[in-house]
């Protein structure tokens, strides 16, 4: 995992991480998962209190499996996010790698 400073107060993170990943909805009871190596990138702006992430496999580049989105936070603290229904818990781990409180949203999420 390489952590790089874009700004003073902007962090953001690149890697890559084997997963079983399938699309699914909430009316999906059963999701079939196959193994792909997703790439993720996060960012976390400290100053202006917000993020964003993308990930995606690398065997299509994205072409069968691609999410992005915006990261809320109220100081430390990363109260929101949008663009996906469940934040991965990759993303979560990534976040609190670079000191994010993320108690509240690894319980909301039940990871």
């Amino acid at each position: 995992m390489n952590l790089t400073t874009k700004t003073m107060e902007t962090l953001e993170k690149k890697f890559k991480k084997v997963r079983y990943v399938g699309w699914e909805t909430s009316m999906s009871p059963i999701v079939e998962r196959e193994k792909k190596t997703m790439e993720y990138n996060v960012w976390w702006s400290k100053e202006e209190e917000c993020g964003g992430f993308e990930m995606y496999d690398e065997e299509s580049y994205g072409d069968d499996y691609h999410a992005e989105g915006s990261l809320d936070f109220t100081g430390k603290v990363l109260d929101g996010y949008d663009g996906v229904f469940s934040l991965d818990e990759e993303i979560v781990n990534c976040l609190e790698g670079m000191g994010a409180d993320v108690k509240q949203m690894r319980e909301d999420l039940e990871l």
